[in-house]
């Protein structure tokens, strides 16, 4: 006996809306025929984790650097910006300043001293 088998194109959304769709067993059962998705996502978890743990443990000591007090949004930041005027930028603009301050070799900027009080010019 022979079995047609007909290819249909199938998108990525087109799979993802369907497991949506589907029971918490059938999900299960396409996990244990799948398991790399499982272990993907554990992997990713553990990232995001690591990640978020390293980023509460920078702004900890960032703000114990600056004696408690977090920087107000007029406060000087870079390439003319305050830190108001950065954050206040898309998400895709900040990341593109970031992809530009990436560039400059931090040998190469001139290391001023300032101390915590000091006011702009």
């Amino acid at each position: 006996m022979q079995t047609n088998v007909f290819t249909l194109p199938v998108s990525l959304e087109q799979v993802a809306a369907l497991i949506k769709r589907m029971h918490p067993e059938d999900r299960q059962r396409l996990l244990a025929m799948v398991p790399e998705l499982a272990a993907e996502a554990i992997k990713q978890k553990k990232l995001l984790d690591e990640a978020n743990r390293t980023v509460g443990e920078l702004k900890a000591e960032l703000l114990a650097e600056l004696g408690g007090e977090p920087l107000s949004s007029d406060e000087p930041f870079l390439n003319g910006l305050t830190l108001g005027q950065y954050f206040e930028l898309p998400e895709v603009e900040r990341a593109k300043l970031w992809d530009e301050w990436g560039e400059v070799a931090l040998e190469d900027m001139e290391e001023v001293e300032v101390h915590p009080n000091a006011l702009s010019a």
